[in-house]
């Protein structure tokens, strides 16, 4: 059965007719995350956390028990924004002229073929553009309880992220999503599984000797981090300039990847 990990809530001021919070329904193959933020006072301000049992597999039961369990689910925003967060993506060059097809075989090349997805694109800037794929099955279901919402991949607001030389790595219960920025410029953005302690290290490491940044002006930062599950980042910090651990509201690290819009 699914389960509640975490529900924090202040009162939410919305009405029908003044709705001034929005809502970020973050999703991925084990949980769905409500982030409520008020846009005039710029603060989030509610969050609740769901997770599927193990034994579970697609979202309909997940969702069936939000339904029943989430204090969020029947408020009133302005805007519902589904966050995608999924390693099924890429970044890649725009084409002359845009081309779906063309998108779409791309990201079957690096990822396989996947049928009942419906692709989405993003402008990065003005020379790549953000490619990627949402399950049928899950923009229908969420569409029944959001009917205005709209996606986007949890990579956009990692990439709107500002740096020089710089690791953002950003942790989540089974996985991590790192992007790698030299000069200002992103050199590599990918997710990772989330290992023991040497394979983590060695994976972040590697993938900046990968991009030749120099250790010595790079920052690690980090969304997320939990002292008690990522050990890993004692030892890792040590070949960095510099470390810092992003705080999300009530000081808390831990669920500072999910305040990150």
């Amino acid at each position: 059965m699914a389960k509640k990990k975490i529900g924090i809530y202040t009162t939410l001021e919305s009405t029908a007719n003044n709705k001034v919070e929005d809502l970020y329904l973050i999703v991925d193959k084990e949980s769905i995350v409500f982030s409520v933020k008020h846009k005039q006072k710029n603060e989030f301000v509610a969050f609740e956390h769901f997770v599927n049992n193990a034994e579970n597999t697609g979202w309909h039961q997940l969702v069936a028990y939000l339904q029943n369990n989430s204090k969020l689910i029947q408020s009133v925003y302005g805007n519902i924004f589904f966050i995608w967060n999924s390693t099924r993506f890429v970044l890649t060059k725009k084409q002359i002229k845009e081309d779906s097809l063309l998108y779409q075989q791309e990201l079957n090349l690096v990822h396989g073929v996947l049928n009942d997805e419906e692709l989405y694109t993003t402008p990065y800037d003005d020379n790549f553009v953000l490619v990627y794929s949402v399950p049928d099955a899950l923009s229908t279901i969420l569409s029944r309880s959001f009917p205005t919402g709209v996606w986007h991949h949890y990579t956009e607001y990692v990439l709107a992220t500002s740096a020089d030389n710089a690791a953002l790595v950003y942790l989540f219960e089974n996985y991590f999503c790192i992007r790698l920025l030299k000069d200002g410029r992103t050199q590599l953005i990918n997710y990772f599984p989330i290992a023991g302690n040497d394979q983590n290290s060695y994976t972040i490491l590697n993938a900046c000797a990968q991009v030749k940044l120099d250790m010595n002006e790079t920052s690690l930062q980090l969304w997320g981090y939990n002292s008690t599950q990522h050990d890993f980042v004692n030892t890792l910090s040590n070949y960095f300039k510099s470390l810092e651990i992003i705080e999300g509201p009530h000081k808390q690290p831990i669920y500072s990847t999910y305040f990150i819009f």
